[in-house]
């Protein structure tokens, strides 16, 4: 199979994890984003400067590597709720842009991270992948169209994929909860927490690339979805205990959500079969990675 890959939106924080996994394992990596790699490049990267809506350009990149891992969206729920057009067009509306062009040039394969925001609040823990879909806002229904649209263009063209519901990831870069947390502490601002007794699956992005290389390398992944996560559970406060661990003036209150509360763990029966995956899930790690990659 050939070791030309295509990573769009791979200039942002999963995409630096990825690059970074497939070009040490001898893969020729293009990244197509907007913004410039703020990492090293070597050798096995080339960088273009593209809009995903540019279907010239895409298309020119695509017609080059015979796989795509496509990380171009918008991440953020809070903006996509309060943004929903901007939601769609870069989280909808780019994937179908993709998917044309590789109708267009046909024998591709796409690796799409979804979210396990689409479970919305589950009653079964862990989640499996057969757990039923209950998006809530208006980033999980979009990921969820994602979804359906990777499934309607294999069955009707041919084009397949490999779809993973990521959990919580987190990692230099990221702007996620514990990225929250961090900010507030560098501000020497008190963290204020919704819910500190929650239960998330934290994964760390450099096992999320891991789970994106093997989803390339295994053809037993194709045409399926897939939860990544780390398959077990660390309630809010343990997070929140590491933070002050390492900086003893951190400082945090819990604050009465205006939400309801709820638990989310994943179940990774399926990615430790299909793409022999083995996370790290220990507290002592995410505490090494958060005081070695995430305080600077």
């Amino acid at each position: 199979m050939s070791k030309n890959i295509l990573i769009t939106g791979g200039s942002g924080f999963v995409g630096s994890y990825q690059v970074e996994k497939f070009s040490s394992n001898g893969y020729h990596v293009t990244i197509y984003d907007l913004m410039e790699p703020q990492y090293p490049l070597n050798d096995n990267i080339d960088f273009i400067k593209g809009d995903i809506f540019d279907t010239v350009n895409l298309k020119s990149a695509v017609e080059k590597n015979e796989t795509v891992v496509h990380l171009v969206g918008l991440a953020d729920a809070s903006k996509a709720q309060s943004n929903p057009m901007l939601s769609y067009n870069l989280n909808v509306q780019s994937l179908q842009n993709l998917l044309e062009i590789c109708r267009i040039v046909g024998n591709r394969k796409i690796i799409f991270p979804s979210s396990a925001s689409i479970y919305g609040i589950s009653e079964d823990l862990p989640i499996k992948e057969n757990a039923p879909l209950k998006p809530t806002t208006i980033y999980p229904w979009h990921k969820l169209l994602c979804e359906k649209m990777l499934q309607a263009y294999q069955v009707n063209y041919g084009i397949d994929y490999v779809i993973l519901r990521l959990f919580n990831v987190y990692g230099k870069g990221n702007e996620g909860i514990i990225g929250l947390f961090l900010d507030k502490t560098k501000k020497r601002e008190e963290i204020q927490s919704f819910g500190p007794f929650q239960y998330r699956d934290f994964i760390y992005a450099g096992d999320v690339a891991e789970a994106v290389y093997k989803a390339v390398a295994y053809d037993k992944a194709v045409n399926r979805v897939i939860n990544i996560g780390s398959g077990k559970g660390i309630q809010i406060r343990e997070i929140l205990k590491i933070i002050c661990e390492i900086v003893p003036e951190a400082r945090w209150k819990e604050v009465k959500s205006q939400y309801p509360l709820y638990d989310s763990i994943a179940d990774i029966t399926l990615a430790k079969i299909l793409l022999d995956f083995e996370p790290h899930a220990s507290t002592e790690f995410m505490k090494y990675v958060i005081e070695t990659e995430m305080i600077k």
